[in-house]
């Protein structure tokens, strides 16, 4: 038992280290994330191939989740940055930023 303790130590550091080497912002956030949908689409496929009538709602609700996880990143980490380099304007995805101006 101590070593599979040791793998899944050793497993998520490398997860970690996977994070915070993407290049970009996005790509940081994208891959912190990604258990979410990698997870989601794999209980979705399982319920689709069970022919259930679940794994839609399955795979909407990890698209949601995902979506949920990556804005508080964003928000956590960059937003106020962001806010401090453009003063005045809304942030993006925002509701109630003005489409078409």
């Amino acid at each position: 038992m101590k070593h599979f303790g040791e793998l899944l130590f050793f497993l998520f550091v490398a997860f970690l280290i996977w994070v915070f080497i993407g290049g970009t912002p996005d790509q940081r956030i994208d891959r912190a994330c990604s258990p979410i949908s990698w997870v989601g689409n794999f209980v979705g496929s399982v319920a689709i191939a069970a022919d259930t009538d679940y794994g839609k709602s399955i795979k909407n609700g990890t698209a949601n989740l995902d979506y949920r996880c990556q804005l508080t990143i964003w928000d956590y980490f960059y937003a106020a940055k962001w806010e401090k380099e453009h003063p005045g304007v809304p942030l993006p995805g925002a509701q109630n930023a003005q489409k078409g101006s």
